[in-house]
């Protein structure tokens, strides 16, 4: 069971999941990380589904961690990993492990957890004025975990410059560096990113499904293997 019951809604094949934190900039303990994880899997294997989305209000997507009251005292290190790593890394494995398409709706800035969250969804719409920062460095905290949810997303160098600097990133450079999908001015945002959502959400659930499983599959093949893989993926849903 639960303990932070995510704002959802369901309509049309649209499953939208709401932060649901804004007063505190949607940031997130590392239970509440634990049940965003289980939201995306009990959503994507809802047969009626077609795309989740992960989005926010308030003045922030996502300001990252909440850690207050936290402590690794007394924890040997592999009780550190399965306690408090796993739970960033579980959302992560959930957005990458399910069948449909899920996109984050960023309208305003991510940070830390927050901008690997909205960058490390299959989609990612941004508002055209809104900001990431990976900015761990700056707290004395090495950004492993953020960088394994980006790695594939952004090329090595934008990745290092990214860790390194912990510098804001405008939408706008994201998209030149992987991290943003589409922009749209703050004022269209909610407009636009509803009739992506529609448009996307009238595909047939195979079809999305199919487009997914190769896009993470076929990556790391060799380009006889990806035409191929390609092939034989289309000859299944063919027939």
């Amino acid at each position: 069971m639960a303990d932070f019951d995510f704002p959802e809604i369901r309509k049309d094949g649209i499953v939208r999941i709401d932060l649901g934190r804004p007063e505190e900039g949607n940031t997130l303990t590392r239970a509440m990380m634990r049940d965003l994880a289980e939201k995306i899997r009990s959503c994507a294997i809802d047969p009626d589904a077609r795309v989740i989305v992960i989005e926010g209000r308030g003045p922030h997507f996502c300001r990252g961690r909440d850690g207050r009251g936290e402590s690794t005292a007394g924890l040997a290190p592999h009780q550190v990993r399965e306690q408090m790593m796993g739970a960033v890394l579980g959302v992560y494995a959930a957005i990458n492990a399910s069948p449909i398409p899920v996109v984050s709706l960023v309208h305003a800035p991510a940070i830390g957890f927050g901008a690997a969250l909205a960058a490390g969804c299959d989609i990612t719409l941004a508002a055209q004025d809104t900001t990431f920062a990976f900015s761990e460095i700056k707290h004395g905290i090495p950004p492993t975990l953020a960088m394994a949810a980006i790695m594939k997303k952004v090329p090595q160098k934008a990745l290092a410059w990214l860790i390194y600097s912990g510098a804001d990133v405008s939408a706008k450079d994201g998209i030149a560096i992987g991290l943003v999908s589409k922009t749209f001015t703050q004022a269209t945002f909610a407009a636009e990113t509803d009739v992506f959502l529609k448009e996307l959400a009238s595909r047939s659930r195979l079809n999305l499904e199919t487009i997914k499983k190769f896009m993470q599959t076929a990556q790391d093949m060799s380009a006889t293997q990806q035409s191929e893989y390609a092939g034989t993926l289309l000859a299944l849903v063919r027939s």
